[in-house]
């Protein structure tokens, strides 16, 4: 399957993946969700698929009860990436830290959309800074990894960057295998 395909794969899982929700008020009509309509009222506390739960905080009917990502929290990682660890080691990232990156991004293009103040202005640029310098120092890491094919790199990959370590090195091990095969034959 192509890189692509595995990552939309992976934003799918994501607004699909359940969360818990608490309702700030009582519906008229049950709610539907995937194990059928239920009835709620003000406080009830169930759970729903992520896109689901987004629609109706949107609309003032839940609050998530699920920790988003803040600028603070990308730039603690970006600090840490580039400045707390050496070439060939990673931090741990949470497992869904990139959508909910992508969600604090959404929020704060919606924000300026709202009120274009200087600060959330400055903000959005940090955000974009700092997360796509993340992203690239990991990048360089994880392929420098992938060619010494070190242990443990896995458990501190994201869904999405396994996709890319997985691609890189299948491609380092057919190219060795290609330079390697004249040498074999003898």
């Amino acid at each position: 399957m192509e890189p692509e395909s595995q990552l939309k794969l992976i934003s799918m899982d994501y607004v699909l993946r359940p969360v818990r929700v608490v309702f700030l008020t009582t519906p008229e009509d049950p709610v539907p969700t995937p194990g059928g309509p239920v009835r709620v009222r003000k406080g009830d506390e169930i759970e729903l698929p992520r896109w689901q739960a987004k629609l109706l905080a949107e609309s003032g009917i839940v609050e998530v009860r699920d920790e988003p990502i803040d600028l603070d929290t990308v730039n603690m990682f970006h600090y840490r990436e580039k400045r707390r660890t050496g070439a060939n080691q990673l931090t741990p990232l949470p497992q869904d830290f990139y959508p909910k990156a992508f969600e604090l991004v959404e929020r704060l293009d919606k924000l300026i959309r709202e009120r274009p103040y200087h600060m959330l202005l400055r903000d959005r640029e940090i955000l974009e800074k700092n997360l796509i310098e993340l992203s690239e120092t990991r990048l360089a890491k994880i392929i420098r990894l992938a060619m010494t094919e070190e242990g443990g790199v896995r458990e501190k990959l994201t869904p999405e960057e396994t996709v890319v370590y997985d691609r890189i090195l299948a491609t380092i091990r057919s190219w060795r295998d290609y330079i390697k095969k004249p040498f074999k034959q003898g």
